[in-house]
């Protein structure tokens, strides 16, 4: 496992993410699936115990993020392989976003993120896992290089949220 930073300031980032509320965010985790050539979008909240929402998992069969596209993804405020592309490569599909901001929205649901993505490698399907905390939200911790199969896949998922965030952000 290696820790980055992102070439942005911590009070940008949280910035964008308190101006979002969080079906906004949620929205932005469906458009990244999408984008990236999903066929299908699922969205499962599970409720604890107070009755508030205790983990957000979004899960898709879109293509992926190899090791190499995340560190390329994450690393950068403001850059994004969408931005000089109006469709996804291989379908064709219309992209949704192009301002390479939006994993930024997840902090608007959780105080902890993670992201695991599964791409087609030459050695199989490998696995990337990607992790940030708002508490320092331009630094991710990325893992990655696994051979991923059935039994080991686990979706994207935003956990311990803070309930403050939860209700919609007052514009």
């Amino acid at each position: 496992m290696e820790t980055r930073q992102v070439q942005s300031g911590r009070d940008l980032i949280l910035g964008l993410a308190d101006k979002a509320n969080p079906v906004d965010a949620v929205a932005e985790l469906i458009w990244n699936g999408l984008d990236a050539e999903a066929r299908t979008v699922e969205v499962t909240v599970s409720i604890g115990g107070l009755g508030g929402p205790d983990e957000i998992v979004v899960r898709d069969d879109g293509t992926g993020m190899s090791y190499a596209d995340a560190l390329g993804g994450f690393l950068v405020d403001g850059e994004s392989w969408k931005k000089d592309a109006r469709f996804s490569p291989n379908i064709r599909r219309p992209l949704h976003g192009r301002l390479g901001r939006g994993r930024f929205l997840c902090y608007a649901l959780a105080d902890r993120v993670e992201w695991r993505s599964v791409a087609a490698g030459t050695d199989g399907h490998l696995a990337t896992t990607i992790v940030g905390n708002r508490s320092i939200p331009n630094r991710y911790d990325f893992d990655g290089f696994f051979h991923d199969s059935p039994s080991t896949r686990k979706p994207p998922r935003a956990s311990a949220p803070s309930p403050a965030r939860m209700q919609p952000a007052r514009r």
